[in-house]
């Protein structure tokens, strides 16, 4: 009885120590695979994104043809980016602030009380002065030149050379928009009346295909997208020479200090524009690529 008692402690205290080893080795696996916040600190940010295996995409929300309702040129540009690098493409989608700073800080450098930021955005202006005083984001990565266009119905408008029609057909425009405020302001006014604002660009787009506008003023793209290749429409620069001449560049947007995502980005788009991949997508949403 007593070696029955004494094996029976031993045998006990065998299995305790068995279960203390395994926990230590189980610790000890913990703690080596789990980077210390050293090691997450050095990590940079394209590595990061690597070793997570998805790159954080900001995307526009309702800026069809470019974003909108989950698909875009811009949606599947950056599932073409994030390819290159390796990795998956995660939307994050957002609603535009007043200005593009407003975008950056909220979608690249800073976040939101609820959320982090995006790790690229798309869409953002190319502008050498716009990107000198920016320090917290960094602009890159030029895809695409856009300009402003005027969609007319050929019915209506046969020919369109000036403003002077407007007096008495209406045009649609965006809210808000540098085409609202240049028809608002053109000859003193005088096309005022006939000026029909929308809340988007679709808006006025869709305006113009019912025949409830003469004319809708909008992104070349956005024009293109909603009745280019339809007989009834034709696209024209619009006959003011603020809104004709007025053209930018689109690119990408990462943090300041995130230079090896940026190159890595880089690189990504000049082979997607090289290999025609770019105007491809752009093809399929029916618009026109413009080298920028």
């Amino acid at each position: 009885m007593i070696q029955s008692a004494v094996l029976a402690v031993v045998l006990q205290r065998f299995q305790a120590g068995v279960r203390a080893v395994a926990a230590l080795a189980a610790l000890a696996l913990v703690f080596h695979a789990a980077p210390s916040a050293a090691e997450e600190g050095d990590r940079t940010a394209l590595q990061k994104i690597k070793q997570a295996g998805v790159l954080s995409v900001a995307l526009y929300k309702d800026y069809a043809p470019f974003s909108d309702d989950g698909k875009g040129i811009d949606v599947d540009l950056a599932q073409a980016l994030a390819a290159k690098l390796g990795v998956k493409m995660s939307p994050v989608w957002f609603t535009a602030g007043e200005k593009v700073d407003d975008d950056l800080r909220k979608m690249v450098w800073k976040g939101t009380p609820l959320s982090s930021p995006a790790d690229l955005l798309m869409h953002v202006p190319v502008d050498r002065q716009y990107m000198a005083r920016i320090e917290q984001a960094k602009v890159f990565g030029a895809y695409h030149r856009e300009r402003f266009a005027l969609g007319r119905d050929l019915e209506k408008l046969p020919t369109l050379d000036n403003l002077d029609p407007f007096a008495t057909l209406q045009i649609g425009a965006e809210a808000e928009s540098m085409g609202t405020l240049v028809i608002l302001s053109a000859d003193g006014g005088r096309y005022r009346e006939n000026l029909r604002i929308f809340k988007s660009p679709d808006e006025a787009i869709a305006a113009l295909k019912s025949g409830k506008v003469a004319a809708a003023l909008g992104e070349l793209g956005q024009l293109e997208s909603g009745v280019g290749g339809d007989a009834r429409f034709a696209i024209d620069a619009p006959p003011h020479p603020v809104l004709k001449m007025q053209q930018w560049v689109l690119g990408l947007a990462v943090k300041a200090d995130s230079e090896d995502l940026a190159a890595a980005l880089q690189t990504a788009m000049d082979e997607l524009m090289a290999d025609g991949t770019v105007a491809r997508i752009m093809t399929s949403h029916g618009v026109k690529h413009r080298q920028p």
